[in-house]
């Protein structure tokens, strides 16, 4: 239950900053997308069922908040997670190589599905600009957050770990 109460309160404070404090930052026109790498970085971490509970809060927390369809990010959320941590399952958690791909790779992922599914789908704009003025940038700026935040989260994991390993002595 600890464990759902932090997940709850890492998701929903790195919802504010991402669209809040990012988002008016005139630092660079991209904005970090900390949901995905809260995503992919607990689903690279614990595995499949939690990134995929994550992915879908996280998804569920923009589609209401900025989706017009209920459920347009919560798939793609829901999908990083359950790749996210079908990949860890076969690699070990310690290394920062890995996550910094998986990030690319599920950022890259993330803006061509809302590339097809809002804008190529309407017609109204070519692939070329959106990835050099949106793909890209974000990309670069999310990377850099990863390597600094999938270490606090990693260590977070821990921690979490060591209390409920504690908790479990004690009732038996």
């Amino acid at each position: 239950m600890r464990r759902f109460f932090v997940y709850l309160g890492v998701v929903l404070l790195a919802f504010l900053l991402q669209n809040n404090i990012f988002a008016v930052s005139n630092l660079i026109d991209a904005t970090p997308n900390l949901l995905l790498i809260i995503t992919f970085s607990f689903g690279f971490i614990r595995g499949q069922k939690e990134g995929m509970f994550i992915g879908l809060f996280c998804g569920l927390l923009m589609d209401v908040c900025f989706g017009e369809l209920v459920g347009y990010y919560a798939l793609i959320y829901m999908l990083i997670g359950f790749v996210t941590g079908t990949i860890g399952q076969l690699f070990y958690a310690e290394f920062l190589n890995m996550p910094l791909l998986l990030c690319v790779l599920s950022d890259f992922m993330y803006n061509l599905y809302i590339y097809v599914f809002g804008f190529m789908v309407h017609g109204r704009m070519s692939l070329s600009v959106y990835f050099a003025h949106v793909i890209l940038p974000e990309v670069v700026y999310t990377s850099v957050l990863t390597l600094f935040l999938y270490k606090v989260f990693f260590r977070l994991n821990e921690k979490l770990e060591e209390l409920e390993k504690r908790s479990a002595k004690r009732f038996v």
